[in-house]
This record gives structure tokens, C-alpha cells and sequence, in this order.
């Protein structure tokens, strides 16, 4: 396989060259969006993998009494909850990065290329956590 048909999988040494040699901004990159789903979300931290929605099965009366003052009997009653309720399964999102001993030993000044390299990697994967949550079929009903 030539030099120019190789896939590459890391970042090339001109690009980093061309990131160390000047003055510049951070790494950018166009798909970060706001993610403001993910602040909205009432989240709940998992002991284990597995989010089970407990609701109370709506079609039992739950029996109560208001203005009680004598010594007759209150009425006895229990909450129920579904037979079979929703579970959520935790999912993954995974990504490998690779980075160069030679970029990040001779190109990281003055930005840390490494650092930038695995910062513009997580943003990615809250875009993907983010869109999971909107186009997941298994999230949604």
C-alpha cells in the first residue's frame, strides 16, 4: 500500500506542525452544539446497569379520609405498583484516540496536544450521548 492511499488514524505530522508553529486558538471543531438536553434531564445515578421506572398502577383507588375526629376504624389501603414496569439498560458510548509519541513529545507548544486531541473527543461523545437520547428507539415511548 502507497504512502498516499494509507488510512490514517492518527493526526498527520504536517498538521501538527501546522498547529505548533504559529500562533493560534485552540483546536475547534464545527459540530459542537449547545447540549442543553442533557442539563434539562433529571438524572439518577445507577448502582447497577439498569433504570427501572417504578410507577403506581393508576386503575387501584387508593382509599383516604379527610376530617377523621371519632374512634371508627380508618379505611386500610396499599399502593400498587405495575405488574411488569419500563427498564432502561445502561448503554455505552466508546472511542479510541490515537495521538503520535512524536506529536505529543514535539508539537504540544503551546497547546497540549493531547489534551486537545481528547477534549474535542469528549465533546463528540456528548454530541452522541445527546443524540442518543433524541433518536433512540429504545428510549422512546
Amino acid at each position: 500500500m502507497s504512502v498516499d492511499n494509507e488510512i490514517r488514524r492518527t493526526l498527520s505530522e504536517p498538521a501538527a506542525r501546522q498547529l505548533a508553529n504559529a500562533t493560534k486558538t485552540h483546536a475547534q471543531w464545527g459540530g459542537i452544539t449547545p447540549r442543553w438536553l442533557v442539563r434539562l434531564l433529571d438524572w439518577k445515578p445507577l448502582e447497577a446497569g439498569t433504570f427501572r421506572v417504578n410507577k403506581v398502577d393508576e386503575s387501584k383507588v387508593i382509599e383516604s379520609l379527610c376530617g377523621h375526629e371519632d374512634e371508627s376504624p380508618l379505611v386500610s389501603t396499599f399502593v400498587d405498583y405495575q405488574d411488569a414496569p419500563r427498564e432502561y439498560r445502561l448503554g455505552s458510548i466508546n472511542a479510541v484516540l490515537n495521538v503520535h509519541t512524536r506529536v505529543s513529545d514535539l508539537l504540544s507548544n503551546p497547546y497540549d496536544q493531547v489534551r486537545e486531541q481528547l477534549r474535542l473527543l469528549i465533546e463528540s461523545v456528548k454530541e452522541k450521548q445527546e443524540s442518543e437520547l433524541l433518536n433512540n428507539a429504545d428510549y422512546l415511548e
